[in-house]
């Protein structure tokens, strides 16, 4: 699967979320076998990815769920704070990167995203921040310059990624794949995707 190859980008996949609109389930929703965030997990690793994983709510059985993807490429870290928001969240896996790298940034709730999404950014990539976008709908991963890291760093909490893109220059990926933006926050939008897919849980 090539978990241990040399890799020219990173990923913090974030994971330390409450999920409230799903029970606090959604990472654990099974999805081809296995609970999302271990698919979520493998495709960035397959991508050849230096993944961090962040943790929080649940953060043992998110463990649990990654113990047969331990390898070199992947670190899992916590967030103490993980009930404060996604940007915190992001603070403490920027802390884990190799600071002369690329970086994406993504979701553990995101099962359609495969290796070659990854790869396509990577493709894509010119330096500049830069995010997929289905229609008008701007997705996920996001793919940053390691200059981003000492911005994020220094951000003062509270503070939403969302924000902090804003106020940047993005460049955009159009693409007809809806898996950049399909992610699954309840269970209606899970069985959803499971009908839609043709998929048993």
């Amino acid at each position: 699967m090539g978990l241990t190859q040399e890799m020219s980008m990173q990923n913090i996949l974030l994971a330390a979320g409450l999920a409230s609109r799903s029970g606090g389930e959604k990472l654990f929703y099974p999805y081809g076998g296995y609970p999302l965030i271990h698919r979520s997990v493998l495709s960035s690793l397959e991508a050849g990815l230096f993944t961090v994983v962040v943790t929080g709510y649940r953060g043992d059985e998110v463990a649990a769920a990654l113990a047969d993807l331990s390898c070199p490429n992947l670190s899992l870290v916590h967030n103490e704070h993980y009930d404060k928001g996604q940007g915190g969240s992001t603070q403490v896996g920027v802390l884990h990167l190799r600071p002369h790298l690329p970086f994406f940034i993504s979701l553990g709730d995101m099962p359609l995203i495969e290796a070659r999404h990854y790869r396509a950014l990577s493709a894509a990539y010119s330096g500049a921040p830069l995010r997929p976008r289905y229609g008008s709908k701007a997705g996920h991963p996001v793919l940053l310059p390691p200059s981003f890291i000492p911005i994020i760093k220094t951000q003062v909490l509270p503070f939403t990624m969302r924000e902090l893109l804003r106020s940047h220059p993005m460049a955009y990926l159009d693409t007809t794949e809806e898996a950049y933006v399909q992610d699954v926050d309840t269970a209606s939008a899970y069985h959803h995707l499971l009908t839609e897919r043709g998929q048993r849980p």
